[in-house]
C-alpha cells in the first residue's frame, strides 16, 4: 500500500506488466504499488472478471498473441514489464515448442509498446552461463532470444537475470519442500551437481525497483542473486536442514532427464511442462557475475533461511500457490472452448517478404495436393481454400486491417468454409518474417475447427502439421539454391 510519502496515484508513472497474474507479477505488484500504478495483463478469463486487486491495481484481459489488442492494452503506459513464458498449455491443442511460442509474445510485445509509446521495458530473464551460446539448455537459449528480439526495436530494455527464485507461492522452492518432504531417499541425476544462484523474490522485486527508477540503470543487462551459490544436492541437504528432516541420497552418472522430469513433477507437484526446462537448465552452472545493480541488492539480501521460512507454514509446508484456483477455471474453460494454437519457425528465403511467402504458400500447396485443394486470391486479398472439383470452400481467410508491416507480417483472419466453426473473435493466419535472425514464424491462433474434436485432434491436425513441416523444408530448399546462386554480373563488368 501506499505510504504517506508516496506520490498520489494519478502521478504515479502506469506500468503495464505482462505476466502480471504470475509469481513474480504478483509480488511486483503489491510491493511496488505505492510507487506505481499497474495494468495486469492477463488472458484469464477468471482473473480479469476481479477487476481492481486489492492494491488499486487494474487487470486488463488481453491475449498476448494479438498484436491489435495488444497494441490497445498498451496505450497510456509509461513502462512495460515483461514477465511471460509460455510453457503452460493456451489453448486445447497446441502444435509448437515453448521457444517458439515465446519468440513471437516477444516480437509482439515489443511492436506494440513502440506502437503504444512505451518508454522503457524490463525484462526478467534467465542466468546465462560462461561459454558458446550455442550450448545452452533449450530454456537458457529461449529466454536470450526474447532477450535480443525485446532489444531488437528503438526502445530501452532493461534485463534482469536470474536463476532460481525463491519465495511463497514460487515454483522452484515449492519443488524444493516437497522433494525433500516426500523423499527420504533421493537419486541424484548428473544435473544436481551443477552450482547454481538463488535469489530471494523481495530481492528481484528491489532489482525492479532500481532498474525502473534510476536513469543511470536503463538499458543495461544485470544478473541477480541473493543467496549462497549451491550445487541442487546442497539446496536439497540445506533445505533438510532447515526443515528437521533427514535424507538420503543415491548417485547417479547420467542427467536422465525423461526419468527425472517425471519423478520430478510427481514428488514435487510441479506440472511436467514446468519442470523439463527448468531441470535442462540446471546442467549449467549458474552464478551471477559482479555488477552495479546487484552490489546494491546484496548487502541486504535475503538469506536462504529466511526465504524457506516466509515459504512454508508452521508444519513446514510450501505456501499454496495463489493462481491454483484461477488456474484449474481457466483449464476448463481452455477444455470447452476447442481452439487450437499452431506455431512453426521455417527458414526464409534470402530477401523474401511476407507477401512472396504467402504467395508460394499458395501455389505450393495447390501443387502438391495435385490441384485437388487450391488456394485461390479474391479481389479484395482474401485467400480461399477449395476442394476439387466440387468447388466446395474449406476455408476463407481475410486480410486484416493490420496485416501488412514493412513487407515483414502478413496476417489474416479465418473467416468461413467448412473446416472452421468460426468464433467470435475469429481465428488468425499469419506468416511473420525475422529477417536479421533468417527465419519466419507460421502460425494459426484461436482456430476453431467444425470437426468433432476427438476426429479432429486424430485427423486434420495431423494433417496441418505435416504440410507446415513440408512446406518450411521447401522454403528452406529455395534459401539453399538462391545462397549457392552466384552473384548477379553488373553492366560495367
Amino acid at each position: 500500500m501506499a505510504s504517506e510519502g508516496n506520490p498520489p496515484a494519478r502521478d504515479r508513472p502506469l506500468i503495464a506488466i505482462a505476466g502480471g497474474s504470475g509469481f513474480v507479477g504478483t509480488f511486483l505488484r503489491s510491493d511496488l504499488s505505492g510507487e506505481y500504478r499497474f495494468r495486469a495483463l492477463t488472458r484469464s478469463p477468471t482473473i480479469a472478471a476481479a477487476g481492481e486487486d486489492q492494491h488499486g491495481n487494474e487487470w486488463h484481459h488481453c491475449d498476448l498473441y494479438s498484436l491489435p489488442m495488444l497494441t490497445e492494452a498498451l496505450r497510456g503506459c509509461d513502462y512495460g514489464v515483461y514477465l511471460v513464458h509460455s510453457m503452460a498449455p493456451s489453448s486445447r491443442l497446441v502444435q509448437s515448442n515453448f521457444a517458439d511460442l515465446d519468440l513471437l509474445l516477444a516480437d509482439n510485445f515489443v511492436r506494440a509498446a513502440e506502437a503504444a509509446g512505451v518508454r522503457h521495458i524490463v525484462y526478467l530473464g534467465g542466468l546465462i552461463p560462461e561459454g558458446e551460446p550455442s550450448k545452452l539448455s533449450p530454456h537458457l537459449a529461449s529466454r536470450l532470444e526474447v532477450e535480443h528480439v525485446l532489444r531488437s526495436r528503438s526502445i530501452p530494455v532493461t534485463s534482469l537475470r536470474a536463476g532460481l527464485i525463491f519465495g511463497p507461492g514460487g515454483s522452484s522452492f515449492t519443488m524444493l519442500i516437497r522433494l525433500v518432504q516426500r523423499l527420504p531417499v533421493m537419486i541424484l541425476p548428473r544435473w544436481c551437481r551443477s552450482r547454481t544462484h538463488s535469489v530471494d523474490i523481495h530481492d528481484v522485486v528491489r532489482a525492479f525497483d532500481l532498474a525502473l527508477g534510476e536513469e543511470s540503470l536503463r538499458g543495461g543487462t544485470y544478473d541477480l542473486g541473493g543467496h549462497q551459490p549451491m550445487t541442487y544436492r546442497e539446496l536439497i541437504l540445506e533445505t533438510a536442514r532447515i526443515l528437521g528432516r533427514r535424507v538420503r541420497f543415491v548417485q547417479f552418472p547420467f542427467n536422465a532427464f525423461g526419468l527425472s522430469k517425471r519423478w520430478v513433477a510427481l514428488f514435487g507437484g510441479i506440472p511436467t511442462e514446468l519442470v523439463g526446462p527448468l531441470l535442462e537448465s540446471l546442467t549449467h552452472d549458474l552464478t551471477a557475475r559482479p555488477n552495479p545493480l546487484f552490489d546494491r541488492l546484496l548487502p541486504d539480501a535475503v538469506s536462504f533461511e529466511e526465504s524457506l521460512r516466509s515459504s512454508t507454514d508452521e508444519r513446514g509446508r510450501p505456501l499454496p500457490n495463489p493462481r491454483r484456483d484461477a488456474r484449474r477455471q481457466d483449464r476448463g474453460k481452455i477444455k470447452r472452448d476447442r481452439k487450437v494454437r499452431s506455431v512453426q519457425r521455417m527458414p526464409m528465403p534470402p530477401r523474401w517478404t511476407a507477401d512472396e511467402v504467402r504467395a508460394e504458400y499458395g501455389r505450393w500447396l495447390t501443387r502438391t495436393l495435385g490441384g485437388v485443394i487450391r488456394v485461390e486470391v479474391e479481389p479484395d486479398g482474401s485467400l480461399d481454400f477449395r476442394l476439387f472439383p466440387f468447388g466446395l470452400l474449406l476455408l476463407r481467410l481475410e486480410p486484416t486491417p493490420y496485416s501488412r508491416e514493412g513487407q515483414r507480417r502478413r496476417a489474416y483472419y479465418i473467416k468461413g468454409g467448412l473446416l472452421t466453426r468460426d468464433p467470435d473473435p475469429p481465428g488468425r493466419f499469419e506468416f511473420r518474417l525475422f529477417e536479421r535472425e533468417g527465419f519466419l514464424i507460421a502460425s494459426i491462433h484461436g482456430f476453431q475447427p467444425s470437426l468433432p474434436w476427438w476426429l479432429y485432434a486424430h485427423t486434420q491436425a495431423y494433417v496441418h502439421l505435416a504440410v507446415m513441416r513440408l512446406f518450411g523444408r521447401h522454403l528452406g530448399r529455395i534459401g539453399d539454391v538462391d545462397r549457392a546462386a552466384p552473384p548477379p554480373v553488373s553492366a560495367e563488368s
